[in-house]
C-alpha cells in the first residue's frame, strides 16, 4: 500500500469522525434547548394565574375608579395604568414561552466517501481500503473503472444506519412530571400544578405516577378522579383553592399587595360580616382575626352568600360584651341580641316571674340568645309559653285572657294603678304582680270593683304611711277637739 493511499484513508476517516462528532454537538445542544424550554414552560404555568390575576386587578381599578370602597386619585390612576401595561407585557411574555415547541433534530448530510474514494497517485490511479490490495499490479487500467462504483456503495450505507439508529435512543426523554399535569390541566379535570403542590392526597397521587414508570396516564386519571378531595370539592371550590393558594404564594414571597380577585373578595366578604355581626350582637364583630379566617373559609367553601350558614356561625359568638362608659367597666348584649334579652325579661316581668323561670330547660340565658339568632328558636313561642305558666295557679277569669295573648300587667293594670294612687306609689309597675293584695282583686267568683278594693287598700299596712292617711287622721283628732270644746 502506497504512502498516497494511506493520506487518503486518514483523510475520508477524519471526515467521517468530525461529522459524527458534529452530530453529536448538534444533538447536545437542541436536548439543552429543549430542557430549558420544559423549565421555562413549567414556570410560566406556575406565573400565569397570578399574573392574570394581578393584571385583572389593575384593570378593575382602572375601569371602577375605585379600590374597594376607595375613590382613586388622578396619581394613583397613573400609577396603576403604568403597573397595568408593565404586568401586560409580562402576561404576554409568559403566554409567547407557552406557546413555544420543541425543536426537531434535524442532522447535515453525511460526508460522501465517493467524493474523495480515488486519487491519482505516481502510478496512476489508487484505490483505498481492499481494492488494491488485490489488483493493483496486474489490471491498474481497469482497476479504477470498478472500485468507484462498489466503494461509494458500502461507505454510505454504513455511515447513515449507525447515526440515526442511536440518536432517537437518546433524544426522547419522558417528564412525567409534565405529563401528568397537563393531563390533568385538561377540560374534564381542570386541576393545575398549584393544587398538586398543596393539596396532600393530590401531591402523592403525582409522585407515585412519577416514581412508578409502569403506570400508564389512563391509570393516573382513573385514581385522580378516585380521589377523595376531588370528588368532595366542585369544580368552583377547586377554582377557589387556586386563588387561595396563589394568594398564599405571593404573600410569602411579599408581594400581595391586595389586587389580586381573592384578596378583594377577602376583604368585601369580612366587611359584610362584620356589618352582620354588629347588627346580631356577635362578639366576633370585634376579633378581626375571627372575621378574616371566617372570610377565608366561606369564600373557599363558596358559602359567602349562604345567609343561614352565617347566621348560625355568628349567632354561636352572642356573649355579653364588655365595654367602658362614663370611665367604668360594663359588660352587657348589643344589637339584636340585646333587644331579644330586653324582650324577654319584659315578658317574664309582665307575668310576675324572672327570666330564669322562662328559659327552656338545659340551657341558659346565652344559650337562648343564641338560639333566637339562629332561628332555632322563635322568641314569639317563648312568649305564649310564658302567659301559660304564669296562667298556672290562676282564676279562670285570668287564664282566659293569658290565653288571648293578654299578661298579667295588662289583666292586673286597673288594680295596680288604683293601688299606686291609694298607697301613693309613683310608678304602679314597681309593684309586684305577686302582690297578695293585688292578687285578691280577682278570684274565682270574679274581679272586685274598684271602690271594693280602695276599702281594701286603706285597711293595708302601707297605707297609714301615705300622706292622706296623716291628713284623715289630723282631720280626726281636730273633730274630737272640737267636740270637747278645745278648738274653736
Amino acid at each position: 500500500m502506497g504512502v498516497q493511499e494511506d493520506i487518503e484513508r486518514a483523510q475520508r476517516e477524519k471526515g467521517q469522525e468530525a461529522t459524527s462528532a458534529a452530530n453529536k454537538r448538534i444533538i447536545d445542544a437542541i436536548k439543552k434547548r429543549n430542557a430549558d424550554l420544559v423549565s421555562r414552560q413549567a414556570e410560566a404555568k406556575r406565573s400565569l394565574p397570578q399574573v392574570e390575576a394581578i393584571y385583572e386587578g389593575y384593570i378593575t381599578y382602572l375601569s371602577t375608579g375605585k379600590k374597594g370602597n376607595k375613590t382613586l386619585s388622578e396619581y394613583e390612576i397613573k400609577q396603576f395604568k403604568a403597573a397595568a401595561e408593565t404586568t401586560k407585557k409580562k402576561l404576554d411574555e409568559v403566554r409567547k414561552i407557552l406557546a413555544q415547541k420543541p425543536e426537531v433534530i434535524k442532522l447535515p448530510s453525511p460526508i460522501k466517501p465517493e467524493e474523495k474514494a480515488t486519487t491519482g497517485g505516481p502510478t496512476g490511479p489508487v484505490t483505498p481500503d481492499k481494492t488494491p490490495d488485490k489488483t493493483p499490479d496486474k489490471t491498474p487500467d481497469k482497476t479504477p473503472d470498478k472500485t468507484p462504483d462498489k466503494t461509494p456503495d458500502k461507505t454510505p450505507d454504513k455511515t447513515p444506519d449507525k447515526t440515526p439508529d442511536k440518536t432517537p435512543d437518546k433524544t426522547p426523554v419522558v417528564d412525567r412530571e409534565a405529563e401528568a399535569l397537563n393531563k390533568a390541566a385538561a377540560a374534564d379535570f381542570a386541576i393545575p400544578e398549584t393544587l398538586f403542590k398543596n393539596i396532600p392526597s393530590l401531591q402523592a397521587l403525582l409522585k407515585k405516577y412519577i416514581n412508578t414508570p409502569g403506570m400508564t396516564s389512563d391509570a393516573f386519571l382513573k385514581e385522580l378522579r378516585n380521589d377523595l378531595w376531588y370528588k368532595q370539592n366542585s369544580k368552583e371550590i377547586k377554582e377557589r383553592y387556586v386563588q387561595y393558594y396563589n394568594y398564599r404564594d405571593l404573600q410569602a414571597a411579599g408581594r400581595a399587595q391586595g389586587t389580586t380577585d381573592y384578596e378583594m373578595q377577602i376583604d368585601k366578604i369580612e366587611a359584610s360580616l362584620k356589618k352582620r355581626a354588629i347588627s346580631l350582637g356577635s362578639a366576633a364583630a370585634s376579633d378581626p382575626a375571627a372575621l378574616r379566617k371566617a372570610a377565608e373559609n366561606l369564600y373557599i367553601t363558596n358559602r359567602s352568600e349562604d345567609e343561614s350558614f352565617i347566621t348560625d356561625f355568628l349567632a354561636a359568638s352572642i356573649r355579653p360584651v364588655a365595654g367602658i362608659i362614663g370611665g367604668k367597666g360594663t359588660e352587657g348584649y348589643s344589637g339584636k341580641a340585646l333587644e331579644n334579652y330586653q324582650t324577654l325579661l319584659r315578658t317574664a316581668r309582665d307575668n310576675g316571674l324572672k327570666i330564669s323561670d322562662i328559659i327552656p330547660g338545659g340551657s341558659n340565658e346565652q344559650q337562648l340568645l343564641q338560639n333566637i339568632a339562629s332561628g332555632k328558636i322563635d322568641i314569639d313561642r317563648i312568649t305564649q309559653d310564658t302567659r301559660k305558666l304564669a296562667a298556672q295557679g290562676q282564676p279562670q277569669y285570668v287564664r282566659d285572657l293569658l290565653s288571648q295573648g293578654f299578661d298579667l300587667k295588662q289583666v292586673f293594670a286597673p288594680y295596680r294603678n288604683t293601688m299606686a294612687s291609694i298607697l301613693e306609689i309613683d310608678d304602679p309597675e314597681s309593684i309586684d304582680l305577686n302582690d297578695p293584695v293585688l292578687r285578691s282583686a280577682i278570684s274565682d267568683k270574679g274581679d272586685m270593683n274598684i271602690y271594693d278594693f280602695k276599702k281594701i287598700l286603706r285597711r293595708d299596712g302601707r297605707w297609714q304611711y301615705t300622706e292622706q292617711a296623716r291628713q284623715d287622721v289630723s282631720s280626726a283628732t281636730l273633730d274630737i277637739l272640737r267636740d270637747f270644746g278645745f278648738q274653736g
